[in-house]
């Protein structure tokens, strides 16, 4: 399980992932704790993970024109890297304009599942409205993987 570690004096936080000590800011301590999260409880597979990258160095958007934006956290299917699920990641209250903010990164990513989160609450939301699967908390990464086999796509 992953540890989330902090250095009080130097007001940073340790990213297990990306291997480094970065700066404790609001929207950090939110994404490091996702990250411990989805790691640690849910079963998401670190090396299928990408944090804090552009749109354009993303594997399946390599020969594609994008927007020079970018995500806070991509969880891939780890085999084809096949995107599952796009976290944007907030340190304030959430507002309305910031679903607009993952959906437009999403109109590239094409996750399945896309979430809006801050330290208190996760808004959640399938991008096929066809999907039934209970979206009350971030999902496991074999219930996910399970729930958007491309088969089961209608």
């Amino acid at each position: 399980m992953a540890v989330m570690e902090s250095s009080h004096l130097s007001k940073k936080v340790y990213d297990s992932i990306r291997n480094k000590w970065l700066i404790a800011t609001p929207e950090e301590l939110v994404r490091q704790k996702i990250l411990n999260l989805l790691t640690g409880e849910l079963g998401y597979p670190p090396h299928a993970i990408a944090i804090e990258k552009r749109l354009s160095e993303l594997p399946h958007l390599l020969e594609r024109d994008v927007p020079d934006r970018r995500l806070d956290i991509l969880c891939y299917e780890s085999e084809t890297l096949r995107p599952l699920l796009l976290i944007e990641c907030k340190g304030i209250r959430l507002q309305e304009k910031m679903l607009t903010q993952v959906m437009g990164y999403n109109a590239f990513i094409q996750a399945p599942l896309i979430c809006l989160a801050n330290d208190g609450e996760f808004l959640l939301g399938w991008e096929d409205p066809k999907r039934v699967m209970s979206l009350d908390q971030l999902p496991s990464y074999k219930k996910l993987c399970d729930e958007t086999k491309p088969s089961k796509v209608s």
